[in-house]
């Protein structure tokens, strides 16, 4: 329950910890790609759910936050939201043609074979997080040891999909808009 308080209190009491717009790979990823349906791993106050819906996709958000929900179902979009954990999602086989994890970092190692059967063959998934490098180099506000990714690790929890993008970057991160160590993932699940 102390995550679900936490997250709730961000979304309530911490907007300047996040970003509203939309997370630029995520953009990038799907600029050319038509419509289909989308999951969003720990869609937080739902921006990456939102822009997604706005252009057509038939978007599930997902998040632990009843606050992180509340906000993004206030503005009315076609979107459809589960109060939940990952963990407890049935994320279902085979559905998704696009599934994003943008900076929900262990979940998606933890979850790997699950998040992978639920993509439909052809269907993408994109991720973005900070790269474990972040502690070692103490970024001012990032502190406590698991948080990011260490080198490789999404490719290899990934190593059924084919990987179109791998980077360990530098760059401006959605949390709390600071220059930081990145891990960008795009990859297709085969046909």
């Amino acid at each position: 329950m102390a995550d679900r308080d936490r997250w709730d209190e961000v979304y309530a009491q911490e907007p300047h910890l996040y970003t509203t717009a939309p997370n630029a790979l995520l953009v990038e990823t799907v600029r050319d790609l038509p419509p289909g349906k989308a999951l969003d791993l720990g869609m937080g106050q739902g921006r990456n759910s939102l822009w997604l819906a706005e252009r057509g996709w038939d978007v599930t958000g997902v998040d632990i936050s009843g606050e992180g929900v509340r906000l993004a179902t206030a503005g009315g979009a076609a979107l459809h939201t589960v109060h939940s954990s990952i963990e407890d999602f049935d994320l279902g086989r085979a559905q998704w043609d696009l599934i994003a994890g943008i900076y929900v970092h262990g979940v998606l190692l933890r979850q790997s074979e699950r998040i992978t059967a639920a993509l439909k063959p052809g269907g993408f998934l994109v991720v973005e997080g900070f790269h474990r490098d972040v502690m070692r180099e103490g970024v001012e506000g990032l502190t406590g040891g698991l948080l990011g990714f260490t080198s490789n690790a999404l490719l290899r929890h990934y190593l059924s999909l084919r990987v179109l993008l791998y980077q360990e970057t530098r760059g401006l991160a959605d949390w709390r808009r600071i220059d930081a160590p990145l891990v960008r993932f795009v990859a297709r699940k085969p046909v």
